[in-house]
């Protein structure tokens, strides 16, 4: 009886060891837990710090790009209406032409073939001078095709850039 005694004490203390061991252990695991939760909340706070500054440069780079598109839309919009004004002005003259020439086909209509002739070989020279004048416009409208071409080669740059930026930021967190 004696010795059953002897074990069950030593039973007791084993598991009173067991337990202090266990005790002592969670007590490490909740430190542990603690400084993980600390390192994840100023990880969390260097998060919020990188998005605030990422945030702030892609605003400025977004008002950059709003400023140039602007500036491009106006410089367009100023050349588009020197073009239409021009063409307004040289649709104005040939209209003026042509009422000159209807007025003198009129009279000549009357008269003889050589007046006739005469009358086509003028009509001739205006339909070249028209020929002539569309051309330029269509060189015009090229060239502001160009321009937009350029614009917009600028602006995938641009947007590769901010792309870089952001990997950049991404993979080397300060």
């Amino acid at each position: 009886m004696e010795e059953l005694r002897a074990i069950l004490h030593s039973i007791i203390k084993n598991q009173e060891e067991t337990n202090a061991k266990i005790s002592e252990l969670n007590l490490q695991l909740s430190a542990k837990i603690g400084e993980t939760n600390a390192r994840i909340d100023a990880l969390d706070v260097k998060i919020d710090k990188v998005e605030a500054r990422l945030s702030e440069k892609i605003d400025k780079v977004d008002a950059r790009l709003s400023a140039k598109i602007d500036e491009v839309d106006a410089r367009l919009s100023e050349k588009i209406d020197k073009v239409d004004a021009r063409l307004s002005e040289k649709t104005d003259t040939l209209g003026a032409k042509i009422s000159a020439l209807d007025s003198k086909s009129d009279d000549v209509n009357t008269s003889l073939g050589a007046k006739i002739d005469f009358l086509d070989a003028r009509l001739d020279r205006a339909h070249l001078s028209l020929q002539s004048q569309i051309d330029d416009v269509g060189a015009d409208v090229r060239h502001i095709k160009r321009s937009m071409r350029l614009f917009e080669n600028d602006m995938d740059t641009t947007l590769d850039r901010i792309k870089r930026l952001e990997d950049y930021m991404a993979k080397h967190p300060e």
